[in-house]
């Protein structure tokens, strides 16, 4: 039989097929009574050059109220369910239609990202026929539509009648999925599978959402002393190293920062009365810091800082040099003094 020939049949098989399609859709298996799965639904569209769009689900149009068909695959990876092809009608996937396929397993099924077993449309194999048993093979030597990421690829086949049927305009939620992490918000990580809404899943407590991961969160328990949130562990940090907030390692310790300098105000004051001291440092370790004058008495002990208001003296009678000595986080002693003077008073002899 030449290729002219052969597509004359074709077309003539097709003509056949589409009237025994018509009156199977408007008496043998009405549409609007037919209803999909209520798995992970196939979603899109088939197309055979010779039979054109095939419909695998009634989503696709919007019009399930009047008539819910649809391909879909179970939990198993069975698939069931029917397809509409407005020129050759129903294409079975359910079990009950596929008992005789022509070779090998008769059921749909996905299995891993293949699919494998035959569909049947149901025209096929009637009188009207011409002779097509109506049978499209899902898994071949060398071809066989599969699924990656909710898209199908590759090629059903269904003889001379349907030819090859591409799957790649087809979808579906089942199978492998791989997530995608995003934040709902600071302590709640998103993840895209299961397909199609996905799961949030609440960080434990001491951790925070952070981009596409629960992380978990450090403070310090003192300068030297990392702790972790969650866990409760700790980490020290020998000098001069120190905890840095929100920092699961130990960082170098800065310089001690004068932030404001060590200073008297007065500084020049009348026999007997007092001054008031004032100083701020920045990383410096406030319990190393005192203040002392030139008899060693202590003025200020365990701050970093005087205060806006300073600290007040005691009663001055002579000149005093008063000294701030203070440890910096980095393990290095600093030392600053500053000198008060009395007003001499002047007798006249």
């Amino acid at each position: 039989m030449n290729a002219s020939t052969q597509a004359t049949v074709r077309r003539m098989l097709i003509r056949a097929l589409i009237a025994v399609a018509l009156l199977a859709a408007l008496s043998v298996l009405p549409r609007a009574a037919l209803s999909q799965g209520a798995d992970a639904p196939i979603t899109g569209y088939a197309w055979s050059d010779t039979i054109g769009w095939i419909d695998l689900n009634c989503s696709n149009s919007g019009t399930c109220a009047t008539g819910n068909f649809g391909l879909s695959i179970a939990d198993n990876g069975d698939v069931s369910g029917y397809a509409w092809s407005d020129n050759i009608g129903w294409v079975s996937a359910n079990g009950s239609d596929l008992t005789g396929c022509p070779s090998g397993a008769c059921k749909a099924k996905l299995s891993g990202n293949n699919l494998q077993g035959w569909l049947k449309v149901l025209a096929g194999g009637t009188s009207q026929s011409g002779g097509w048993d109506g049978w499209i093979s899902l898994k071949g030597s060398g071809y066989g539509p599969t699924v990656s990421n909710t898209n199908f690829s590759g090629y059903a086949w269904g003889s001379d009648v349907v030819g090859w049927m591409d799957w790649s305009y087809a979808h579906t939620v089942h199978g492998s999925c791989t997530p995608v992490y995003s934040c709902t918000n600071s302590t709640t990580l998103h993840g895209t599978c299961p397909l199609p809404s996905g799961t949030d899943t609440p960080c434990a407590s001491g951790q925070v959402c952070s981009t596409n991961s629960c992380e978990d969160t450090y403070s310090c328990s003192d300068t030297h002393t990392i702790l972790n949130n969650r866990t409760g562990a700790t980490t020290n940090c020998p000098a001069p190293l120190i905890c840095s907030s929100g920092s699961p390692t130990c960082v170098t310790a800065p310089a001690i920062q004068v932030i404001d300098p060590f200073e008297a105000r007065p500084s020049l004051i009348i026999e007997g009365d007092t001054t008031f001291l004032f100083w701020n440092l920045d990383h410096a370790v406030a319990s190393t810091c005192s203040v002392t004058d030139s008899n060693g008495v202590v003025v200020s002990q365990g701050a970093a800082s005087s205060g806006a208001n300073g600290v007040e003296t005691a009663t001055i009678e002579s000149q005093t040099v008063f000294t701030l000595r203070c440890t910096g986080e980095d393990g290095e002693v600093v030392t600053n003094t500053v000198t008060v003077n009395v007003i001499p008073i002047w007798v006249e002899f």
